[in-house]
């Protein structure tokens, strides 16, 4: 059974698919304590890391089992077209940079990253392209999608999907970029 990692996990949507798609999730971060607490109700197994993730130590992070996927849903706001549109230098846009940092010292063999449209022309569009920089900055390659999250939830919700497979897993990347876009 793969395993999975999960970077701003809020209450638990992206664990819930991740179980439910028949992975094993090992641990989770989010500093939110609203959403702390329903994710500690609703995933008990879970290690729960309940901190600010800039102040999480790279010896600690490093020290974590190391996922198969690491499942990264960063804050929206500076990225949302209902926001300020600051892309990756907004304060929460750049917390995208310590989700990274958690991929970095993980190298798990895949990530799912999952952000809103605005993703794609926040800070006049140079945002996106960042983003792709960076992870093939650490050695993955990428795919991506504009994908409408309506067939699981009763509204439109546009969102990015972005999939990265280290080199070493290229050969199952295919029928993986299917499985997960289907």
């Amino acid at each position: 059974m793969l395993t999975t990692g999960h970077i701003y996990c809020g209450g638990g949507g992206d664990t819930e698919g991740a179980i439910a798609a028949g992975y094993r999730p090992i641990w989770a971060v989010d500093n939110d304590s609203s959403a702390a607490s329903v994710y500690r109700k609703r995933f008990p197994g879970v290690l729960l890391i309940e901190q600010d993730i800039r102040s999480i130590a790279d010896e600690f992070i490093a020290g974590l089992p190391i996922p198969d996927i690491c499942l990264l849903t960063t804050p929206c706001p500076d990225f949302s077209l209902a926001g300020k549109r600051t892309g990756l230098t907004g304060v929460r846009g750049q917390l995208f940079f310590e989700g990274l940092r958690f991929i970095r010292l993980q190298r798990p063999s895949a990530f799912v990253f999952e952000n809103v449209d605005g993703l794609l022309s926040a800070d006049k569009a140079t945002a996106f392209p960042q983003v792709i920089e960076a992870f093939t900055g650490l050695g993955y390659r990428c795919t991506w999608q504009l994908r409408n999250g309506n067939r699981h939830v009763p509204q439109n919700r546009e969102r990015v999907f972005i999939v990265g497979y280290h080199g070493r897993c290229e050969s199952d990347a295919a029928q993986a970029t299917e499985e997960i876009f289907s």
